[in-house]
């Protein structure tokens, strides 16, 4: 073999090596790993969708409304001083946040409508506002249709790029705003044929139904992975404990979980790339002392932190001036399941997420 053949095949064999080494070297960015989240739904996933308040010329700050509320002391707060009202409707961190921990960012990404036009930060946006339902209900603000419906418009002028797409993950958290203007069974003589009218039920089956055509849009787009959250007992939510002063859940409306749960678990039960995100079980092992894996976690389950003095009001209700607190709050959140009417602490919602963070990872492989 000539010295010409020789050197020629050590520079091809040379040339394949550096090749490898840039392959081995490519951008983290090239990775097909999950790296950007985007969030729809109600509070359990806004980190700030809701219309910031306009200020009152006439008061040293804007006035609190139950609208507004997320925007003032005490949410945010973490009840030791700290002044931080983000637009989340807890004292702090909520489940769109720890999802977004779990994935390895700081947490969920910035939400869409604290977002420059034309702009989507590398680790998604959130597009849950507080209120939301899969239909339009009383609050009337964006139903999870109308979210995608946004997500969609902005893949189509380019602001959110289809590679991203096809490297994200979905939350959709519907909580079960839906059902919030169903009769209340305690006013009902006979609660389970209440429960088990065709009508109610047939309601639900148009509510799961509407959940699941949305999933199917944002697979259409591209998105691979959706974490999908079941509703949580809704029946144990302070909202819903007042009447008997905290002491036990209301039955008629966990049945409406159940019914939705077991719905939405049939029609997903065909799809791939959708992982349930089991908040009944999670909720229910934390509330219910009889079968529960938390128990101990918390002093205070079915009563809120932050709760008003006026049965019908709201947290963070004030009064005429700025002294005026018409509501009470308790001396340590981390003891308290719930942080108002419906949303639970940030201590709450880590004790729900540690219990789902395993099958999340094994769903997004990212043991």
């Amino acid at each position: 073999m000539t010295s010409m053949k020789i050197i020629s095949i050590l520079c091809l064999f040379f040339l394949a090596l550096n090749a490898a080494r840039v392959e081995s070297r490519r951008n983290p960015d090239d990775r097909p790993e999950f790296r950007h989240l985007f969030v729809f739904g109600d509070s359990f996933g806004d980190n700030g969708n809701t219309p910031k308040p306009r200020t009152n010329p006439f008061r040293r700050s804007p006035a609190v409304t139950e609208k507004t509320r997320q925007w003032f002391f005490p949410y945010g707060s973490f009840t030791d001083g700290r002044q931080n009202p983000t637009g989340r409707f807890s004292n702090y961190l909520v489940q769109s946040d720890l999802v977004a921990q779990i994935m390895g960012l700081d947490t969920a990404p910035p939400a869409y409508m604290l977002t420059e036009k034309n702009t989507c930060d590398k680790s998604g946006m959130t597009f849950a506002v507080g209120g939301a339902g899969a239909f339009q209900v009383p609050s009337k603000v964006a139903t999870l249709s109308d979210q995608v419906d946004t997500f969609e418009s902005l893949i189509a002028d380019g602001t959110i790029s289809r590679r991203r797409v096809e490297h994200s993950v979905a939350l959709i958290a519907i909580s079960g705003n839906d059902y919030t203007s169903l009769g209340d069974e305690r006013e009902d003589p006979n609660i389970h044929a209440f429960v088990k009218n065709e009508t109610i039920h047939g309601f639900i089956r148009n509510v799961t139904e509407e959940i699941v055509n949305n999933v199917q849009r944002l697979q259409e787009m591209g998105v691979t992975k959706i974490l999908m959250n079941n509703l949580p007992p809704v029946g144990c939510a302070p909202s819903r404990t007042v009447p008997n002063l905290f002491t036990e859940c209301d039955r008629g409306r966990n049945h409406y979980a159940s019914v939705h749960n077991d719905a939405l678990k049939m029609l997903l039960r065909a799809m791939d790339g959708v992982h349930t995100v089991d908040l009944n079980t999670a909720f229910t092992n934390i509330i219910d002392g009889t079968n529960g894996e938390n128990t101990d976690a918390f002093d205070e389950k079915l009563s809120p932190c932050c709760q008003s003095m006026d049965p019908k009001g709201y947290c963070g209700q004030m009064g005429e001036s700025d002294s005026d607190f018409r509501y009470t709050l308790c001396e340590n959140a981390d003891k308290y399941f719930y942080w108002d009417d419906m949303n639970p602490t940030q201590a709450g919602w880590e004790t729900v997420m540690e219990q789902l963070e395993d099958p999340i990872k094994e769903f997004l492989e990212l043991n």
